[in-house]
């Protein structure tokens, strides 16, 4: 079996000196460069062809979002692109959604243990799509490092089904699946308690949220058929063919998530 060939850029020369350790340890992995730049990233990256690319979002010359679009747009790779692993200790919602966005396909935050990103490494090679991008395991994490987890684990979902970002309701579909993760009973009356609260929160009507999450709902099932997310709306609903409900969607959603944190 071929070694998983892999790439480290971070500025950060102990933090690149541990991950490089980490991988050591393991017979399948090859790390074939580092990089303490961008720049330098992107050159190694064409130099090296790697299977997957640990980058660090803030660095020098150029940053991880710029590395990723460089080689995105790099015709040579003729849609061959590596796999790219964040890894970062910037875990801001705007930031996550970006990366995912631009092309990454799981987010560690520093951080993190060795052993999860070997996992992670040989996940992504066998084509397993990560859902949750945190970095610690649940039963090590602090209450305010598991509610961070949550919220990433819901926008990672939402970004992989193609649920428009910039859409009001996709932050309303987005908090109401956040809240019946909370409270499994507020499910049971997404009218009388979650819309509101949800209405309260942003400054705005129940009837609002109703519709702008339905709306949202309605354009993202318009893009089942998408082959950017045909695989993830399949495994998410696959026993739901036509366009859910508010209360399906949230539900469904929510036991996704329960599931793939337990």
């Amino acid at each position: 079996m071929d070694k998983i060939r892999v790439l480290v850029a971070d500025d950060n020369n102990l933090m690149r000196e541990i991950i490089i350790d980490s991988l050591a340890e393991d017979e399948q992995i090859e790390v074939v460069g580092s990089a303490a730049d961008g720049t330098r990233a992107i050159e190694l990256i064409r130099e090296h062809r790697p299977d997957v690319v640990l980058l660090d979002l803030v660095m020098p010359k150029t940053d991880g979002i710029g590395v990723m679009e460089a080689i995105r747009e790099d015709v040579s790779f003729d849609k061959k692109y590596p796999h790219f692993i964040i890894i970062s200790a910037a875990g801001k919602e705007d930031i996550v959604s970006q990366a995912l966005m631009t092309g990454a396909e799981y987010f560690f935050m520093k951080p993190f243990e060795g052993t999860a990103l070997v996992k992670k490494i040989k996940q992504v090679m066998i084509g397993i799509q990560p859902i949750n991008p945190a970095m610690t395991m649940q039963n090590e994490m602090t209450p305010e490092e598991k509610e961070t987890d949550l919220e990433n684990m819901v926008t990672n979902l939402l970004r992989s089904l193609g649920v428009p970002i910039k859409m009001v309701g996709y932050k309303y579909l987005r908090d109401a699946i956040i809240l019946s993760i909370r409270d499994a009973e507020a499910l049971l009356s997404v009218t009388k308690f979650v819309y509101p609260q949800i209405a309260e929160t942003h400054g705005t009507s129940a009837g609002n949220v109703e519709r702008n999450i339905r709306y949202v709902i309605e354009t993202t099932w318009q893009r089942k058929e998408d082959p950017k997310y045909i695989m993830k709306i399949g495994q998410v609903f696959h026993n739901i063919t036509k366009k859910p409900t508010n209360s399906e969607f949230i539900l469904v959603c929510s036991e996704w998530i329960n599931y793939h944190m337990n």
